[in-house]
């Protein structure tokens, strides 16, 4: 009983072990939501730097996706007779202006909603909107492992043991699976001569809307003429579509352009069919998985045998290599990271001092005309500072010397012992955190360099 009870304490600590190496994480904030960025299957990612690297796994099998379908129909009800708007952020669900039901789309919808006309003759017309969305949801788009393999590439860096050279190109986790959302978002808007909507008229709007193509006979003689009728009963309503679709597949043929309820509902077919593909929509969701996790890394790479543990004095287990593995590869990417930022910080101070030298400077002086010319933070727009300013105290030669000055000595001086001692250790038998020459610089990663430099190049100016 002793050694059994010995043998579930051993088991438990692996599994603690194992779970230390760092196991799935989903990713679902604002780190995914920049459509700059591309988030692909079986693409590299560096969870330390939020950075995607090259796309290192073959032909990517997918597993079966699932969905979800969501329509809605609804009146919006506009409480004041002057010129409102319905809009929505970007990625939040943001409930608009006007009583819009809270939505969350992939870009800014962005509809007039105009409460009242007075005609040429002097009446007055009051407008009525309607709302229409189609929201579908793509999860479990996933790579399936078993069928996936490593791209030929990849896999030579494994079997040449380029470990360092590995996860520059691969990064330290891969995209595992991908939620994506995509929508299909109309307004419907009509006049009216009474300030009440229009109950008949909204009722025939959605039936024709969601009305299936009627068998041939008797029956689609009499869908065809009520069809003609709310046809003609729309176009005394002045009825008018505006339409914002987000996050659809190409679709050979498709047009999701309406001006009437035929065309409006080819659309909605259109629409659908191309936010069927599991590989195009919004990214919602996002789940990396540490490359050390993955089967086929796992045979390729060579992890070196009879490794002494110098904290137990016996031979290293596997799972403590990749352990290791796992932390030195994500601190050289940090340090990597920090070394691109005072390098791109570098390059773009060069560039905004050129661009305004070009158009707003001469004789390293801001021109006359533009001595209080007010520039925005690009990163804040509430924020100012004036042309002159960012020019003259922070974009001087000897200025962007300085951030060229600091990258050297933070590489030359103190990250290159680092990953020299780390390399020459051994990535998979010493933790970076007991190299002195790595934990001296740990403080420095995180360092903000030239944040006005950052914030206000290029210069726009504010209105």
């Amino acid at each position: 009983m002793k050694n059994a009870g010995k043998l579930v304490i051993i088991l438990i600590v692996l599994a603690m072990g194992i779970i230390l190496i760092a196991g799935p994480t989903t990713i679902r904030d604002k780190r995914i939501r920049d459509i700059g960025l591309t988030p692909v299957l079986g693409r590299g990612y560096t969870m330390v730097t939020n950075t995607f690297q090259s796309k290192c796994l073959g032909d990517v099998k997918l597993t079966d996706p699932s969905y979800d379908f969501k329509y809605k129909f609804k009146s919006i009800e506009t409480a004041k007779e002057t010129q409102a708007k319905a809009s929505a952020t970007v990625g939040m669900g943001v409930a608009g202006k006007g009583d819009l039901p809270q939505y969350q789309v992939n870009a800014t919808v962005d509809v007039n909603l105009q409460t009242s006309l007075t005609t040429a003759t002097g009446e007055k017309e009051f407008f009525h909107h309607i709302y229409v969305e189609i929201d579908m949801d793509t999860y479990y788009a996933s790579v399936d492992e078993a069928k996936t393999r490593m791209g030929d590439n990849a896999a030579k860096l494994l079997t040449n043991n380029d470990i360092p050279g590995f996860f520059s190109a691969c990064g330290t986790y891969y995209v595992r699976s991908l939620g994506r959302n995509a929508k299909f978002v109309s307004v419907f808007t009509y006049s009216d001569k009474s300030t009440q909507k229009d109950v008949a008229f909204e009722a025939g709007l959605e039936m024709q809307i969601k009305a299936f193509a009627p068998v041939a006979g008797v029956g689609a003689q009499r869908t065809a003429k009520v069809s003609t009728s709310f046809s003609q009963t729309a176009s005394e309503k002045n009825l008018m579509i505006t339409t914002n679709a987000f996050g659809l597949g190409k679709n050979e043929g498709a047009t999701l352009i309406s001006y009437d309820i035929e065309t409006f509902k080819a659309a909605i077919k259109d629409a659908f069919i191309s936010m069927q593909n599991p590989l195009t929509g919004k990214v919602t969701t996002m789940e990396v998985v540490p490359w050390v996790e993955n089967a086929e890394f796992q045979v390729l790479i060579k992890l070196e045998k009879d490794i002494i543990d110098p904290d137990t004095g016996k031979p290293m287990l596997n799972y403590k290599k990749k352990q290791i593995l796992n932390r030195n590869a994500e601190f050289l990417a940090e340090i990597e990271r920090a070394d691109r930022n005072m390098m791109n910080i570098y390059y773009k101070a060069k560039i905004c001092k050129q661009t305004i030298d070009a158009s707003w400077a001469s004789n390293n002086k801001i021109l006359p005309l533009y001595q209080n010319t007010t520039i925005v933070n690009n990163k804040t727009p509430n924020n100012t500072m004036l042309l002159k300013d960012l020019y003259e105290k922070h974009l001087k030669e000897e200025e962007i010397q300085k951030l060229l000055d600091n990258e050297e000595k933070f590489m030359i001086q103190k990250a290159q012992k680092c990953i020299d001692k780390m390399l020459d250790t051994g990535m998979f038998k010493i933790s970076w955190r007991k190299i002195p020459e790595c934990t001296r610089i740990r403080g420095d990663l995180s360092a903000v360099i030239s944040e006005t430099v950052d914030n206000f190049c290029m210069p726009t100016f504010a209105r």
